[in-house]
């Protein structure tokens, strides 16, 4: 039996109900079959890779079809890279001796 790969645009939808579209194709890796997806977006591709037991279904579909799902999206990375900020120190909060943060009476 001939074995026909897939790969062309497509609509994935993961267990999970997740759905990712790109350009998918079968792909080995470390010797096993995953199913490789590029997300196309405004900084370069997105690439994810699923096993195929975490396939729910394929559905190919046209180019324009798929990216115009992707463009319905914000950001289809799942982490989003983010800018390091320095961390704010805590406020200081100066208790006199009037103030009682809690009741210290008997039962």
């Amino acid at each position: 039996m001939t074995e026909i790969a897939f790969e062309g645009w497509a609509i994935v939808e993961l267990m999970g109900q997740r759905q990712r579209p790109g350009y998918a194709k079968e792909v080995e890796i470390a010797g096993g079959k995953m199913l490789r997806i590029d997300i196309p977006t405004s900084d370069g591709d997105v690439t994810e890779f699923y096993g195929t037991s975490a396939i729910y279904s394929i559905r190919p579909a046209a180019e324009e079809i798929v990216r115009g799902e992707i463009d319905r999206w914000n950001d289809p990375r799942p982490v989003r890279p983010v800018t390091y900020r320095e961390r704010e120190p805590a406020p200081q909060i100066e208790v006199g001796d009037d103030d009682v943060p809690f009741d210290q009476g008997g039962m």
